[in-house]
């Protein structure tokens, strides 16, 4: 399934996300995730990982651990 921006997606406990400040770097940040958390798919990016947005920041995530938080129809 691929993703589109503005997906809403689920990134599981344990998932490292990683950021980018400058070019020269080659990771300037990194976090775990504590807790599976909702986020914003923006982007596919060239080093096949996903740009999500998660509490306020951009954050480079592998693919694997990106998940389509679909909306169950309840009826």
């Amino acid at each position: 399934m691929s993703l589109v921006k503005g997906d809403l997606i689920r990134v599981p406990a344990n998932a490292c996300l990683t950021k980018r400040l400058s070019d020269l770097a080659l990771i300037d940040s990194y976090v775990y995730l504590e807790k599976p958390t909702l986020g914003i798919f923006i982007k596919y990016t060239l080093d096949q990982k996903a740009l999500i947005f998660i509490n306020d920041k951009y954050w480079s995530a592998e693919l694997r651990d990106v998940k389509y938080a679909g909306v169950k129809n309840v009826s």
